[in-house]
């Protein structure tokens, strides 16, 4: 009797594993690629929006204070829109609590930057005395660190373009210390309120218009060099 022993052919089943192998793989590559891709915008999508509310102050039949025909309400809103213009050059968000002659409440002004979920919140007023002259900025008498960081960025750089005295960074509210500006006390973001000069100093009001843009200018570059200092000290 004769037994005849056949060869086992393997080069098949090899084969083919080692194609089932290589689908696998790419399957695999495929997963962690659209994976990471839905994560990068899903992360994207989440994180906080970096953005600047701008509140010129009063509007409409609240004119601030006035000096002959000038009225701060105008002041105000005239450099808020250079600011905002300059801002969105830089490739950052704007809210404006009003881009026109607009009267806004207090509530309503901190409800649209809360809502918002603003990182950084900045008023814009004149100020008015019997006597006085130069720029202050106010923050809340219990400020973050970024409130100051905020309020001296503007008052240095302001300082810069040509005004008549830097009366420093203030805390509180005018003659209260324990009191606060409606606006620092119920924003949830860093915030300050800048008096832009006395409106009823003629030399205040000769530098405002002589130098409105490097004013907003100034302004605009310390909210993003402030910002810059935010996303340092996150990242750190």
């Amino acid at each position: 009797m004769v037994i005849i022993l056949r060869r086992r052919k393997i080069g098949r089943p090899r084969r083919q594993n080692i194609r089932l192998v290589r689908t696998l793989f790419l399957v695999l590559i495929a997963v962690v690629l659209v994976g990471g891709t839905i994560l990068a915008v899903y992360i994207h999508d989440s994180a906080p929006e970096i953005s600047v509310c701008l509140d010129p102050g009063h509007g409409d039949h609240d004119p601030g204070a006035v000096s002959g025909d000038r009225q701060e309400k105008d002041d105000n809103l005239r450099v808020a829109l250079l600011v905002r213009d300059n801002l969105e050059a830089k490739g950052i968000r704007v809210y404006m609590t009003r881009d026109d002659d607009t009267f806004l409440s207090l509530e309503e002004r901190c409800a649209l930057a809360n809502k918002k979920k603003c990182t950084l919140f900045v008023a814009l007023h004149r100020n008015s005395a019997e006597s006085g002259s130069g720029v202050e900025v106010w923050v809340e008498n219990t400020p973050e660190k970024v409130d100051w960081a905020l309020a001296e960025n503007i008052l240095n750089g302001l300082s810069e373009a040509g005004i008549s005295k830097a009366r420093g960074v203030k805390s509180g509210y005018v003659h209260n210390p324990d009191g606060n500006y409606y606006v620092n006390a119920h924003t949830k973001m860093p915030s300050c309120l800048v008096e832009l000069g006395f409106i009823t100093s003629d030399t205040d009001n000769a530098l405002f218009d002589e130098h409105l843009n490097d004013y907003a200018k100034e302004i605009s570059d310390a909210i993003e060099k402030t910002l810059q200092e935010q996303v340092e000290t996150t990242t750190a």
